[in-house]
């Protein structure tokens, strides 16, 4: 019997969360407008704690901030997480630079001296805030980066969800868990299996997402 010859199977929003009811005994043709909303609403949350959970690759972003003589503080593209691998570019070459805490920043006694950054501090607000140090000497310098960015909302059943192919059983094991916790008639033990279920799925998916090149030590001489 011959084969599709397809791989384009992506389940949009509507059916992950159909997918999701479904394997916590809800027919999903029954589904009202609120739980659609509910469901949703579930998901970014799924989203939220994925982020926290460890880097996930497909929402890394190559990104280059123009620095600016004299000027200390950068504000980085809504959304950002955090700012991973960095490094100072001056005529086509890369200078790594040392991320340090804020205790440290702050016992820094001059921090308006220019020079050739060579560290960083990253003010994680809602909209995070790059500071560097030594200030930046002129304005043809850039920042390199990789940013850890937010996952994109879902904010209609008719989308498709900012998650790769190799995460759908994750992601839809992670909602039912969800879903099924709001449930009035909820059973502790179908949700501990299901709970049970999600975090052994997001494991399996985590362990996948990393990056694979080989390891090479070098023993100096």
């Amino acid at each position: 019997m011959a084969t599709s010859g397809t791989t384009t199977f992506r389940l949009d929003v509507e059916e992950i969360i159909t997918e999701s009811y479904e394997r916590g005994g809800v027919d999903a043709q029954l589904l009202t407008g609120y739980q659609a909303r509910s469901a949703r609403r579930s998901l970014n949350l799924l989203f939220s704690e994925w982020s926290v959970r460890g880097i996930n690759l497909w929402t890394l972003d190559k990104v280059s901030q123009a620095l600016v003589a004299g000027t200390i503080t950068y504000t980085l593209p809504e959304g950002t997480i955090d700012a991973l691998e960095p490094a100072l570019k001056r005529s086509g070459v890369d200078t790594e630079l040392m991320r340090i805490s804020l205790s440290e920043y702050q016992a820094l006694p001059d921090k308006t001296v220019q020079g050739l950054a060579s560290s960083y501090f990253i003010d994680r607000q809602y909209t995070p805030i790059l500071y560097l140090w030594p200030v930046p000497e002129n304005s043809t310098d850039t920042f390199e980066y990789w940013a850890l960015r937010q996952m994109e909302d879902i904010t209609a059943s008719g989308q498709d969800a900012d998650v790769p192919y190799r995460w759908t059983e994750a992601m839809c094991a992670g909602l039912a868990s969800k879903l099924y916790m709001k449930r009035k008639d909820m059973d502790p033990n179908r949700a501990a299996i299901m709970d049970a279920k999600a975090e052994d799925q997001f494991k399996k998916a985590e362990m996948e997402e990393r990056d694979k090149a080989d390891l090479q030590i070098v023993i100096g001489t």
